[in-house]
């Protein structure tokens, strides 16, 4: 419990977790130019009032020091669609596939002569299939051909682990070819994180397994735990609460998942600090 520094009442810390592409980082399609920093001060206000944020995001690990930056201090951070997580205290936990599904799928891709780039972090590494494959010519993509590396599949070893594959594939084409990733029986969960992205990852992880040991190693209930996504492989953690909330811009089957829809994490913070608010001033008056 804590102590409200305006009312002197106390209330239960609550944890917010928050995917982070389409979500704290918001969508294209949003209105508001200014929405991915207005999420920030949003999750500031929420921190400054006592409550806990965490981020649950399809990213590795690599990213946290970017949002340790963005946001001032340190947080919770499931990545890899939680194959990778780092604790506050900065402890990680770490999940794996085989490298076998990897280079499997690197010469399926090459030998169909496929329009798809298959990617994954391996030795400190971030490696392709090809560098002239979707998503080449996607302008969003357009910093990223300089520094490509492509993997040499004869030098890997397939009893290695990987946190997660990462399969880029033109958005039309996305559910079909998730499909075809199905019948090929890989040893992992297969999801999609973007319009144009599907990622593979350790059969034991998912962003949902990950919350609730999360929510078990620190004694956080189901009414205090709140998420917000965006695409598929967020439904996982929409399970882990009734509190669960979907960016209104996502696709209709997302949206359904969830408990509730809202238009961006600032307006969910704002209702859910103003619905507190307006709890305390009840009990306070009701003390009175």
């Amino acid at each position: 419990m804590n102590t409200d520094a305006e009312t002197g009442l106390e209330r239960a810390m609550k944890l917010l977790i928050s995917d982070l592409d389409g979500t704290l980082y918001p969508r294209k399609e949003s209105l508001n130019p200014h929405q991915r920093e207005e999420n920030f001060k949003a999750v500031k206000r929420w921190v400054d009032r006592g409550h806990q944020f965490a981020v649950a995001t399809a990213r590795g690990l690599h990213h946290y020091p970017a949002i340790r930056e963005a946001l001032g201090f340190d947080v919770h951070f499931i990545g890899g669609n939680g194959a990778a997580v780092r604790l506050v205290n900065g402890e990680t936990i770490i999940k794996q596939l085989p490298c076998s599904v990897y280079i499997d799928l690197c010469r399926f891709v090459r030998d169909q002569d496929l329009n798809v780039s298959v990617t994954t972090g391996y030795h400190n590494q971030w490696i392709w299939s090809h560098n002239d494959r979707y998503p080449r010519g996607v302008a969003a993509y357009d910093g990223i051909w300089d520094s490509i590396e492509i993997a040499n599949l004869e030098e890997m070893n397939p009893e290695d682990g990987v946190e997660r594959i990462q399969i880029f594939v033109p958005p039309h084409q996305r559910d079909a070819f998730r499909e075809t990733l199905a019948q090929r029986n890989y040893p992992g969960i297969i999801t999609t994180s973007d319009q144009d992205m599907i990622d593979i990852g350790p059969l034991n992880s998912s962003k949902g397994i990950s919350i609730s040991e999360l929510c078990q190693r620190y004694n956080i209930g189901q009414d205090d735990l709140i998420v917000v996504g965006d695409s598929e492989n967020d439904i996982p953690m929409f399970k882990t609460t009734p509190h669960s909330y979907c960016i209104d811009l996502a696709e209709p089957r997302v949206i359904q998942s969830a408990s509730h829809s809202v238009a961006s994490v600032q307006e969910l913070i704002d209702n859910l600090l103003e619905e507190e608010l307006s709890e305390f001033n009840f009990s306070g008056q009701s003390a009175e």
